[in-house]
């Protein structure tokens, strides 16, 4: 008899241990809650350990939010109901009150209040708790042979049961964590990406001097500042602003100084050219740290246009006042001037009644020559202080720059000036006023020959007329392979008397400036055109109705 008891143990021990490997199994593989409990209990079940099995699973507030059971042919709906009205039967409150195994040898005594009472005729019944460290998870109750359910070795076998359930929950919580910490991720991730992307701003994260992430060209000007500070050469920076601009990110990537802010120009990506017309560029830099790396994020804004709204507002208030001062000097020199005619035309009539008075003639002649001179002069400054507003009529530049480039052609050639002119096909008309389109032509080519006096050979002055990409503007280049602008002047080049030549007035270019302006037009220099000078003119292509009066 005793070794029938034995065997039989055995055996009961073999069916709950296999039982115990394959939920081991189906909580290693199964992340699903639902499935995950449901698969407990039909294993518990299914594999003749026990007679039927529940598990419930607590909220943060202790409420049964999921709910699996097996062995109960549809009899457990009453125990569901109950369970969601939180009104838990006896053995579940001793598994939320204890972490010790509970265990009732005749529940239809012990728990005759129970609605599965009448399940559990000549059978005992076991719960405990699904608990780790101070989390409880739920509780699972489980129907086993009367004569086991006060047995210590299944108890211990039933709390291990229940520990490894505990830390497959444990487990699932942590790939939901991990799986929303992905999302979160992703979603972060997706919303820097279009912060970046639709900024107006060029942004770019910069990681052991390699760009790791930048904004991808969906705009314009991302595309024209590609490669803009990209370490460590930074080769698309202007050369004069290029070591400058290189020490301050490496004091910032070293940590000698904690952010950049300054300005430089840089060379623009634009359809491969070479003499892509340089722009200014502002950055910002900081430290930053991007996936656990240090890093430097640099947000880098085109300043060009408002450079060039600066740069055209110094330039007129520096005419304005130049206007105020020239208005008076011609003022004063105009008042003893016109004493100097009278006085000139008083001696010539009396002496116009006297002798042989030629030689005297001959020097108030010059005397009144000069004078001349001077009003001319006076007057030059009174057209530059007080310019006429142009007179606009359509006009073939083409025509009009061919014609005064034949005025220098003969000055060029003695020079040994070779003057290369590509005027464009079918270029259309605008509203311009041709002899001041002349005069800046003209002023643009005797600067350049003047430029390159002192070069031996091959000296060379291109002219060159088109559309603009956007078919709106005429542009015209003048470009010439001299000595160029040194970068110290470039800024200063289009002020008023501003000059580095002897015997200049330093207005030429000024006016110049103004001329274009007047026409609703653009004169630049363009400083990334490499050896040389180049001037860059745009001309709208107003319509009759556009045009001014």
């Amino acid at each position: 008899m005793e070794n029938d008891s034995k065997v039989e143990k055995i055996e009961r021990l073999n069916l709950v241990l296999n039982a115990i490997r394959e939920v081991g199994r189906l909580l290693v593989i199964e992340n699903d809650r639902t499935r995950l409990i449901k698969g407990i209990c039909d294993i518990l079940v299914d594999r003749r350990g026990y007679y039927n099995a529940w598990i419930g699973l607590f909220d943060e507030d202790q409420n049964v939010y999921l709910m699996a059971d097996s062995g109960f042919d549809g009899r457990f709906e009453v125990m569901k109901e109950k369970l969601a009205a939180r009104e838990f039967a006896r053995c579940i409150q001793k598994t939320m009150a204890s972490r010790e195994v509970f265990s009732v040898e005749d529940p239809v005594v012990e728990c005759s209040a129970c609605v599965l009472a009448e399940n559990y005729v000549d059978r005992g019944a076991i719960a405990v708790a699904l608990a780790l460290a101070e989390t409880q998870y739920g509780f699972m109750v489980l129907s086993t042979p009367k004569r086991l359910a006060m047995d210590e070795t299944e108890k211990s076998i039933i709390k291990e049961v229940a520990d490894d359930i505990a830390m497959g929950l444990y487990r699932l919580d942590l790939e939901e964590e991990r799986q929303l910490a992905e999302k979160a991720m992703e979603q972060s991730r997706a919303r820097f990406k279009t912060l970046i992307d639709n900024s107006l701003n060029y942004i770019s994260i910069i990681q052991d001097h390699a760009i790791v992430h930048k904004s991808h060209g969906l705009r314009k000007i991302h595309r024209l500042m590609d490669q803009v500070f990209e370490p460590p050469e930074f080769l698309k920076v202007y050369e004069g602003d290029r070591e400058r601009i290189k020490q301050k990110y490496l004091d910032l990537a070293a940590g000698r100084i904690d952010s950049i802010e300054a300005d430089f120009q840089y060379y623009p990506v634009l359809d491969g050219s070479e003499n892509a017309e340089l722009r200014w560029a502002l950055i910002s830099a900081t430290r930053i740290d991007y996936l656990g790396v240090e890093s430097v994020l640099t947000n880098i804004m085109d300043i060009t246009d408002s450079k060039e709204v600066q740069s055209f507002l110094r330039i007129q208030d520096k005419m304005t006042s130049l206007g105020r001062v020239t208005a008076g000097i011609a003022h004063e020199i105009r008042n003893p001037l016109s004493g100097i005619y009278i006085y000139l035309k008083a001696l010539k009539q009396i002496y116009n009644h006297m002798g042989d008075i030629t030689k005297v003639l001959s020097i108030i002649d010059k005397i009144e020559l000069a004078s001349n001179k001077i009003e001319s002069i006076i007057q030059r400054v009174m057209d530059f202080s007080k310019p006429s507003r142009p007179q606009f009529v359509m006009a073939d530049l083409n025509h009009y720059i061919d014609e005064v480039t034949k005025l220098t052609a003969v000055t060029l050639r003695k020079s040994n000036i070779r003057l290369v002119k590509h005027l464009a096909q079918d270029l259309p008309e605008c509203w311009a006023e041709p002899h001041l389109i002349e005069q800046v032509i003209l002023n643009l080519v005797t600067n350049a020959a003047e430029a390159m006096k002192e070069m031996d050979a091959d000296k060379r002055i291109e002219l060159t007329t088109g559309l603009s990409e956007t078919k709106e503007s005429i542009l015209i280049r003048v470009r010439d392979n001299g000595p160029g602008i040194p970068h110290a002047h470039q800024s200063k080049i289009f002020d008023p008397f501003y000059t580095t030549k002897t015997n200049s007035s330093g207005i030429g270019l000024s006016i110049c400036h103004r001329i274009i302006l007047d026409h609703g037009g653009t004169l630049k220099f363009n400083a990334g055109s490499g050896q040389g000078a180049e001037f860059l003119i745009t001309l709208p292509l107003s319509s009759p109705e556009q045009a001014p009066e």
